[in-house]
């Protein structure tokens, strides 16, 4: 419910962000574009270049008995990547909405990714994503994480 929400209140053709961004209550259900929190980041996890994000909230900022940790538009322009990284205890999945890449996943698997296409890494997986194509890649980010797990699984922890 929460992704048909932010898909219909972001604009699919808004891919151009405002600079400007409001902090987010975390009981809020609606982020339209002019709420969104920019956050763009460098050489994540071992990456190259810059993934550009536009946020409804950061992992942050919601309570511990939220499932939902973060929900971000994101940006891979040309030779961008998220390098291979593993998720100790948190699942975090991308919907592809526009642009192609190359998605990894822990066994090394590349495939390739567009429009429609959904990846996803639980927890104890790994995984990877980059754009080599001229048109960016543009995806929902959407992080989530079940608080019993981490509790279940105290080793996560150590990781």
């Amino acid at each position: 419910m929460a992704i048909l929400c932010a898909l219909g209140c972001m604009a699919f053709g808004t891919v151009a962000f405002a600079a400007e961004s409001t902090a987010n209550a975390p009981d809020e259900q609606c982020y339209t574009p002019d709420k969104l929190i920019t956050l763009d980041k460098q050489d994540v996890a071992k990456g190259k270049g810059t993934l550009h994000g536009k946020f409804s909230f950061t992992r942050d900022m919601p309570p511990a008995e939220s499932a939902m940790k973060e929900i971000g538009w994101m940006t891979l322009k040309k030779g961008a990547s998220i390098g291979l990284h593993k998720h100790a205890f948190n699942e975090d999945a991308y919907i592809i909405i526009s642009g192609e890449g190359i998605f990894t996943d822990g066994t090394g698997k590349e495939t390739v990714v567009r429009a429609g296409s959904i990846t996803i890494a639980r927890p104890g997986q790994s995984h990877a994503l980059r754009n080599e194509k001229d048109e960016p890649l543009v995806f929902l980010d959407i992080i989530a994480q079940n608080d019993t797990y981490k509790a279940n699984h105290p080793e996560t922890d150590k990781k």
